[in-house]
């Protein structure tokens, strides 16, 4: 009980403004400067948040835009499929990739197009694939979660930002104010040890 006692009143012993005479000028500086990055760590999560949000919101309208320029439409193999690549993947497994030429019609033309299509696909087969607005075949459109990921890490990266330099100025001032407590020990130091071969 006594320690849950100590500690609310060590925290209050420790702020800057106390006027106990045995604190050090630097350690007011000290806990100045970590209060600073509590609130500062604290101002970042709603901070994080909104450009979460944001950024979100401006993913979603993006894919909806892009996914609105694109249309579906069945074209057909009219080419032998040729293996095109192979990625090796985690754990040493192979990816193969597969690649044909399609025919489509559009607007009464006829187009075609070197595109990916499964391996086992033979000359006549029907493959949908996704045309763009200039009518060349592009990606498949976007799912709309894939906005909540750009949302979410926009808002880590900003809270990790703001978290890792809170944590870095604390301790960046506390290795200066160590290093300059070290050199002023040193200097009572020699100044004692004067004193004392002198003596002897």
């Amino acid at each position: 009980m006594s320690v849950y006692l100590l500690l609310p009143t060590r925290l209050w012993q420790m702020r800057p403004w106390h006027t106990n005479p045995l604190v050090r000028g630097s350690d007011r500086v000290h806990a100045l400067v970590a209060m600073f990055a509590i609130a500062a760590a604290l101002l970042a999560v709603p901070l994080a948040g909104a450009a979460g949000t944001a950024s979100y919101s401006e993913a979603a309208a993006r894919i909806r835009a892009e996914n609105a320029t694109k249309s579906e439409v069945a074209a057909t193999v009219v080419g032998k499929p040729e293996r095109t690549m192979i990625v090796t993947g985690q754990y040493g497994l192979t990816d193969e990739r597969y690649e044909a030429a399609v025919q489509w019609q559009q607007q009464g033309r006829s187009a075609t197009a070197v595109v990916e299509v499964p391996r086992d696909s033979v000359p006549g087969w029907e493959v949908p694939i996704w045309l763009g607005p200039n009518g060349q075949p592009t990606t498949a459109p976007r799912r709309s979660d894939a906005a909540v990921g750009e949302g979410v890490t926009a808002g880590l990266a900003l809270l990790t930002a703001a978290w890792g330099g809170a944590l870095l100025l604390v301790w960046g001032v506390g290795r200066l104010l160590d290093a300059r407590h070290a050199a002023s020990w040193e200097r009572e130091w020699r100044c004692i040890a004067r004193p004392l071969e002198q003596d002897s």
